[in-house]
């Protein structure tokens, strides 16, 4: 019997005009599951709102060269819960349809209103089919972030109903779970507790090509030799979870420490006006760069080549792709603590971090690098020593190796 591989997904698919475009990244990892499994079917909404979905960088699905083996199954989009009532018995009856004809179901409940994996896992527990819930962020801090601008009444009646409410569904989907792949040791922390078969995981985008050589390696450390400005650079969305606004106040603190710098923000967002305001008004926008979105891949791993420091400051526990591809640039963390941070660093080194919100901390970090620039060099070889711990074939096949020993179904109802 050939094997099909159901995953029911938030968004991985972008319209534009008339075609269906899948996340680039999300391609990388297809790659190995259809290795793995005869057919792969992806269920999720589609997003039409590209500026603020962070789907940027995209494959045509009709260009993939194994599409006749991939089936996607577009689901609507239903955040608001008239619309999700609205739906609700349709998808649940074409998740269930999939869920018979699947031998693996892989979930990623992420909302509560509108989210079509939480529905697959209810599916399936009514079928008595076992699943794997996987989770890459923990949504309740997320979800708090995204409320701060919001009316005082809305952001009452979401931390005192709709939380609690997703708190409850959340954890069900866990308990009831055969199988739970948590990214990165703070979605481990957050979650582990009410999954009966929880595995730490990652899904890294790197492959060897990646890496820093070791020529470009000497040749990043010889020119710290020199007096010249250090490059702060940070790659991702400008907005409040990445704390846009904290990372400008760490370029000021170092301007104004007398600290020579050149600082490159990569990257597009709600926020990313208001950070151009900022560094006006306080008269940093000569040594800032908003660079704006990138859609090169090349072309970022060549910036953080170049760049001497990973300034970040993430206000919310999560897996960001962008701290590993700034290590295996050479390019070393300099950041908000986070269990997932620390624990990349954790073996050869190669980050530093303070406490969330303690913005001079950093500043104090980077100055004290700039004043030595031997520890600097040996923070940027230990960084590049760290990333290639890291490697997208093997930690993508542990998932795989996970999900067929736990979630086969043996047989079809």
């Amino acid at each position: 019997m050939h094997s099909r591989l159901l995953q029911v997904l938030p968004s991985v698919i972008r319209q534009t005009n008339s075609d269906l475009e899948l996340d680039a990244d999300f391609c990388d990892g297809l790659r190995l599951y259809l290795d793995n499994f005869e057919i792969v079917t992806v269920a999720c909404s589609i997003t039409t709102d590209l500026f603020n979905s962070g789907l940027r960088r995209c494959r045509p699905l009709k260009e993939l060269p194994w599409r006749q083996r991939l089936k996607i199954i577009p689901l609507p989009h239903a955040y608001h819960p008239r619309d999700f009532l609205k739906y609700y018995r349709s998808v649940s009856s074409i998740l269930r349809a999939e869920i018979l004809e699947s031998d693996y179901l892989v979930a990623s409940p992420h909302s509560l209103f509108g989210d079509w994996p939480t529905v697959a896992i209810r599916e399936a527990v009514k079928l008595n089919k076992p699943y794997t819930l996987d989770a890459d962020v923990v949504y309740e801090e997320v979800a708090r972030v995204g409320w701060t601008d919001e009316p005082s009444w809305k952001r009452f009646v979401k931390e005192n109903v709709v939380l609690p409410l997703f708190r409850r569904a959340y954890r069900r989907s866990l308990r009831e779970s055969r199988l739970a792949l948590l990214q990165g040791q703070d979605v481990y922390d957050a979650y582990s507790g009410f999954a009966p078969n929880a595995h730490k995981v990652y899904h890294m985008p790197i492959s060897s090509k990646d890496y820093i050589s070791d020529s470009e390696l000497e040749e990043k450390v010889s020119n710290l030799n020199g007096r010249r400005p250090l490059k702060l650079c940070y790659v991702g969305r400008a907005i409040e979870m990445k704390g846009p606004l904290d990372w400008l106040k760490v370029v000021r603190e170092l301007h104004h420490r007398g600290v020579e710098i050149v600082a490159s923000w990569f990257g597009d967002g709600s926020l990313l006006s208001q950070m151009r305001q900022e560094a006006d008004t306080t008269g940093i926008a000569n040594i800032v760069k908003f660079v704006g979105y990138v859609s090169n891949r090349e072309e970022i791993m060549a910036a953080l080549k170049g760049s001497d420091i990973f300034l970040f400051c993430h206000k919310t526990p999560e897996s960001p792709r962008c701290l590993i591809e700034a290590l295996v640039s050479g390019c070393p963390l300099i950041g908000y603590a986070s269990a997932y941070p620390k624990e990349l660093t954790a073996q050869f080194g190669g980050g530093r971090y303070t406490a969330i919100g303690d913005w001079r901390g950093l500043a104090d970090h980077i100055a004290g690098l700039d004043k030595n620039r031997n520890e600097l060099r040996d923070l940027i070889v230990s960084a590049s020593k760290t990333g290639r711990l890291y490697e997208q074939d093997a930690t993508m096949q542990q998932r795989i190796d996970l999900i067929k020993q736990y979630c086969g179904y043996g047989r079809r109802l």
